[in-house]
């Protein structure tokens, strides 16, 4: 397991719940745009479209471009093989090449299968800008020992104030949650410290996933179709922040308010264990640019031009009425719809008339739409065959 740290535990607490108030405070705005790119990948409507049309159509454009490219760049495993340096070594990378093929590749299955994890990589960085997986080596009961690939929510980042990529961090503080049970299998593992504390205080309390902030902690789709629920007591998942510095890892537990780990890096690379896969990286921004930040606004364009165009036709199939109440003898008889009778006095031409409407709006639907259409096909570098030359 490497060998332990010894420093004051206070100033070591401090500091990883210290970075990790800093790195939220600096991803306050950047949450907000999630909560609005996961509302269109979820065929979720902006509060200004849904309250300004009755029709509530969204049209998933951007969200199929997506996973379409997706699943069409990671169509397969990738292909690379080890190669070997001269004559000698050519067993070796034969072997080598059996190991990651039939062995590790099938059992580095944590969460998903390794090819759908890539998939959901790309999907994903796509969404957000980039996205985050921990590689680090895995020891399953079935037998397997090796290599393995985590995928990380976006939300349970919290990467070094200033830096640009992870590359040029220092550390970057990964937040993960764990049951009851992960403690009570850490008190017959060597390397770890405080768990019998950490054990007894657990008990005495719920598991605080389930009271994660709505605002910043939760997607869109999390609170929109799973309702907090209140742990009971001894059950849920708990919080726990790794501090991953390139020659150092520690695991703090806190809920317990105790580190439990405090290594040197098992790997001895100098590295940090997470990879990151960008959509489009940039230099002023740790988080990058994905396609749903560029395609938002056309994405809102293609659903305005539905909602309108369905508003449109059923006011062209049931267009407004203008009543002339002096010649109707019950106002309580004006009723609309098939085969109502109305009361009236006089001439019947003067009681009431449709209003005539000038149907140029909704011819134009196919164009606009079309050049809508053309913009997002345009921005992911790909063609439709129902968009014209033109």
């Amino acid at each position: 397991m490497g060998s332990v740290f010894f420093i004051d535990m206070t100033k070591l607490r401090d500091q990883i719940l210290t970075r990790k108030s800093v790195a939220e405070d600096s991803l306050i705005t950047k949450r907000t745009l999630w909560n609005s790119v996961e509302k269109l990948f979820h065929n979720q409507l902006t509060s200004s479209i849904a309250t300004s049309t009755k029709s509530r159509v969204f049209d998933p454009k951007l969200t199929t471009l997506t996973l379409e490219r997706g699943y069409r760049v990671m169509s397969q495993l990738p292909t690379g093989k080890v190669r070997a340096v001269s004559s000698n070594d050519q067993a070796t990378s034969t072997m080598m090449n059996l190991v990651l093929d039939k062995y590790i590749i099938p059992h580095a299955n944590a969460q998903f299968d390794f090819l759908t994890k890539l998939r959901m990589m790309d999907i994903y960085s796509n969404l957000y800008g980039n996205f985050f997986a921990l590689v680090d080596w895995d020891v399953k009961q079935n037998g397997y020992v090796g290599p393995d690939l985590w995928l990380l929510n976006i939300r349970d980042i919290f990467p070094q104030v200033g830096a640009v990529s992870v590359e040029d961090s220092d550390y970057i503080i990964v937040r993960t949650w764990k049951p009851l049970s992960y403690f009570e299998g850490l008190s017959k593992q060597k390397g770890f410290k405080n768990v019998g504390k950490i054990i007894t205080k657990l008990k005495d309390i719920s598991g605080s996933k389930q009271n994660r902030s709505d605002s910043t902690d939760k997607s869109e789709r999390e609170k929109a179709q799973y309702p907090s629920a209140v742990a009971a007591k001894e059950a849920g998942y708990y919080e726990v922040l790794t501090q991953y510095e390139k020659d150092r890892w520690v695991d703090f537990c806190v809920d317990a308010d105790l580190e439990y780990r405090d290594i040197k890096n098992p790997h001895e690379n100098g590295e940090l264990p997470v990879a990151c896969k960008y959509s489009i990286p940039l230099l002023d921004d740790f988080m990058g640019m994905g396609d749903f930040e560029r395609g938002k606004s056309m994405q809102m364009v293609v659903n305005s031009i539905w909602n309108l165009y369905l508003d449109a036709t059923k006011m062209s199939i049931f267009p407004p009425m203008i009543i002339n109440k002096d010649n109707v003898a019950a106002m309580s008889s004006i009723k609309y719809g098939a085969a109502e009778k109305w009361l009236g006095r006089g001439q019947i031409n003067n009681v009431a008339q449709a209003v005539n409407l000038s149907p140029k709006g909704i011819a134009t639907f196919n164009n606009t739409y079309q050049v809508a259409n053309a913009a997002l096909l345009n921005m992911f570098g790909t063609s439709d065959t129902t968009v014209t030359s033109q």
